[in-house]
């Protein structure tokens, strides 16, 4: 289970740091709150969450690659350049349903931790 959603940090970080390419960060975004849910659903049941790993394997590495992809562009970039390539990615992102899905999900997994300690 840790495994599942240190995958699906990794892709929700990939999709930060990424545009362009078959896959768009709201793609990707998607990809990873189906995974989350998924993986909510399975609790610990190892079977199943290798399924989801195996379900969702090929997104992952596309996500993966636009994310190295938008990183060797971002190295010759100015400061100011970055910064409004991220505000660009930002909007995009506002504009995708699964960004706002994601931040419930990651409201009620704070929660739901603050409530086992």
């Amino acid at each position: 289970m840790k495994k599942l959603f240190v995958s699906a940090g990794v892709v929700s970080a990939m999709f930060l740091s990424s545009c362009g390419g078959a896959l768009s960060p709201c793609d990707c975004m998607t990809t990873t709150v189906e995974m989350m849910k998924e993986a909510s659903e399975a609790g610990q049941d190892e079977a199943k969450i290798k399924e989801i790993e195996e379900k969702y394997k090929s997104e992952i590495e596309a996500c993966e690659k636009m994310g190295e992809n938008m990183e060797k562009e971002m190295e010759g970039l100015s400061d100011e350049e970055r910064e409004a390539k991220g505000k660009e990615m930002e909007k995009e992102l506002e504009d995708c349903p699964a960004m706002k899905e994601m931040q419930g999900l990651m409201g009620e997994m704070m929660m739901n931790g603050m409530g086992d300690q």
